[in-house]
């Protein structure tokens, strides 16, 4: 729905007439361009330097795993 939204107000149209004219090669065009704008955005933001990574869920759950898996090691050494 944002989508359809962004896409109305990007040509000033009406969203019941974006649905009807845009094709998925007009919202893939859309999504692109958005994360382009957003991506300079942030690297401005961030003084000319690249933007933080962003991490997946899967990349955030094996690094928690591995900084656990540290800690109840030195937990370990700690009780022996």
């Amino acid at each position: 729905m944002i989508s359809l939204d962004n896409m109305a107000h990007h040509y000033s149209i009406l969203p019941s007439e974006a649905l009807s004219r845009c094709t998925t090669f007009d919202f893939q065009v859309l999504d692109v361009a958005t994360r382009w704008r957003n991506y300079q955005y942030e690297k401005q933001q961030n003084g000319g330097k690249e933007p933080p990574k962003e991490y997946s869920d899967t990349e955030l759950l094996e690094m928690w795993n591995n900084v656990k898996g540290q800690v109840d090691a030195n937990s370990k050494k700690q009780n022996q």
